[in-house]
């Protein structure tokens, strides 16, 4: 796979380990002993990269079978062979995202399955954490005050005060913010919005 790397392209296997190199294309080798099922982690196809699988001549029947993928070649492959497939499908473009779904960096929010992923790992949040962020993170940029969220999140009402905004945001900055990762932004004084720049933890 040198050719990939000499073209700037990360890529990976297709297996838990290969998630934390947020790849540009997943490779799944179906001749492999240790590819169980041929299961594709769910991540990879939720981020929409480029999915090919290689297959065995005698494996064709896979090809027809249902397993997700945008393109697949046969082992043994000419040289070159892997590298031009990745290149075609890298220029034809990254497929539009799932309607219902919102990425943010690393970040995925599955609006349809009440699910959020970090870095390909799932993220466990309460309902009003949930609503919480995908309300920000619908709208990036955007500044909310304390009283629009908490009357947008928790309704007219409810009984509690701005202070529990600013707790929902405590917690929810602990499950979804690390060295790597900041999403969402203070607005002294105001409230908070969902940042739409990529930035890093010192």
């Amino acid at each position: 796979m040198n050719a990939l790397e000499q073209e700037g392209i990360t890529w990976a296997f297709g297996n838990e380990e290969s998630i934390d190199k947020a790849p540009s294309a997943l490779i799944v080798d179906l001749t492999a002993p240790d590819i169980i099922n041929q299961d594709i982690p769910p991540i990879f196809t939720q981020r929409k990269i480029p999915i090919l699988i290689a297959v065995g001549r005698d494996q064709l029947r896979i090809v027809n079978s249902g397993i997700e993928y945008d393109d697949f070649f046969v082992l043994p492959c000419i040289k070159g062979e892997i590298t031009a497939r990745v290149l075609r499908l890298l220029e034809l473009g990254q497929p539009s995202p799932a309607p219902g779904v919102i990425y943010a960096d690393d970040l995925v929010i599955d609006t349809n399955r009440y699910d959020v992923y970090l870095a390909g790992k799932p993220v466990l949040l309460t309902f009003k954490e949930y609503e919480l962020l995908k309300l920000l993170a619908s709208n990036p940029g955007r500044v909310y005050g304390r009283e629009a969220l908490l009357e947008q999140v928790w309704g007219y009402a409810y009984f509690g005060g701005t202070r529990t905004v600013d707790v929902h945001v405590r917690r929810l900055r602990s499950k979804i913010e690390d060295a790597n990762h900041t999403f969402i932004d203070t607005v002294w004084n105001v409230g908070y919005r969902f940042s739409t720049e990529k930035k890093q933890i010192d």
